[in-house]
């Protein structure tokens, strides 16, 4: 049996380890060279398109905008004084009738009747007192039988006057000039004073009452000599232009309702004309200030946090402008005086940062078409 010696058993493990190490480097090597990404070229950097516009020198208004309903400025209910079956009913919805025109006829038999017995009651108790004050004049009778027959005469009067006044009244008839809103009564329903038979309205004479915030009371009491006012029902898109007049105050409620946190405010329609009918949703606005020969650009050109980008020409790139408190109104702002002459962007300021260089969009498109 061989004798191992100290020497040999260092070579042995010293050897081991050797292979050891070396199959490790190769699966090292092996895992780099499995693993390792192949370069990527890198790629030129894009640069961003805007689309930019110049400032239009016009007029703004600053204003506030309330949403309100046109109404007539007095709606009339007419209503029958006395009740039955209507007979006639020559009302239509829609008519402009004049004052006095028949609108409902009820019929007016039992009110006949009731006229005949009340005039031949009158005229008995007429003949009675005729024949009493002759004798009264005589001296034949006595001052009380004087007055019994008098009162009887008179209350007997009364009762024929008031039966020829419900005949009268079986014909309803336009209280006031105006235009017939509501008749939704026939021939044959029953007429009575718990609902009327039409309802009138001057179109010519309408109104909008705006529930104003609290907020903006100061703003209409105090300035209200300078506030303009301007009404718009939006139309159908497509279809037809918005319908616009011009509004004057009317009246400021001088309270604000501890409930609703607002104060009335009524506006005549100067010239409603025949777009304009009670019910009607519209946008009154109402502006307090006003700005003229400004230069306006579109609020699509303003960020969220109000700012905004120039465009410099000469090298091509854009400005921040930092947000500031600028007049505005539904659709421009005013633009800082510096920049009245200079391309502000319009669109594609999400995706820019202060003194990028940026391409225009047009001139984007003209190469994609080889132009």
């Amino acid at each position: 049996m061989k004798k191992i010696t100290l020497t040999a058993l260092k070579e042995s493990r010293f050897l081991r380890y050797s292979v050891f190490g070396v199959v490790a480097l190769f699966f090292i090597l092996l895992t780099i060279l499995v693993t390792r990404k192949k370069p990527v070229a890198e790629k030129p950097d894009t640069v961003p398109a805007v689309i930019i516009e110049k400032p239009v020198i016009g007029t703004l208004l600053e204003s506030v905008t309330i949403s309100g309903y046109v109404e007539a400025s007095a709606m009339i209910p007419v209503v029958p004084f006395v009740s039955g079956t209507i007979k006639e009913y020559p009302a239509r919805a829609g008519d402009f009738v004049e004052k006095d025109t028949l609108l409902a006829k009820i019929d007016d038999a039992p009110f006949r009747q009731q006229m005949l017995q009340a005039q031949a009651a009158y005229f008995a108790a007429q003949s009675t007192f005729d024949r009493i004050n002759n004798l009264y004049k005589s001296g034949a009778t006595t001052q009380q039988n004087y007055d019994s027959a008098k009162a009887q005469a008179d209350a007997s009067k009364a009762q024929y006057d008031l039966a020829k006044l419900q005949v009268d009244y079986t014909e309803v008839r336009a209280p006031v000039d105006g235009t017939i809103l509501i008749a939704d009564q026939a021939v044959g329903s029953i007429g009575n004073q718990s609902q009327p038979v039409a309802v009138l309205a001057d179109l010519t004479n309408q109104v909008v009452r705006l529930k104003v915030p609290e907020k903006y009371f100061d703003l209409f009491t105090l300035e209200r000599d300078k506030l303009t006012v301007k009404v718009t029902r939006p139309a159908e898109k497509n279809m037809y232009d918005d319908a616009v007049t011009s509004a004057t105050i009317e009246n400021i409620a001088p309270y604000v309702s501890p409930e609703s946190k607002n104060f009335i405010v009524v506006c005549h329609l100067d010239e409603p004309g025949d777009r304009f009918r009670p019910g009607m949703f519209v946008k009154v606005q109402v502006a307090y200030k006003t700005y003229e020969n400004v230069p306006l650009i579109s609020l699509q050109a303003r960020k969220m946090d109000g700012s905004f980008y120039v465009y410099d020409e000469e090298t091509s790139t854009v400005k921040y402008v930092e947000p500031q408190t600028l007049p505005i109104d539904e659709k421009y702002f005013i633009v800082p005086e510096e920049y009245r002459d200079s391309y502000i962007v319009m669109d594609g300021q999400n995706f820019v940062f202060d003194g990028q260089k940026v391409r225009i969009f047009e001139d984007v498109l003209k190469e994609a078409k080889g132009e």
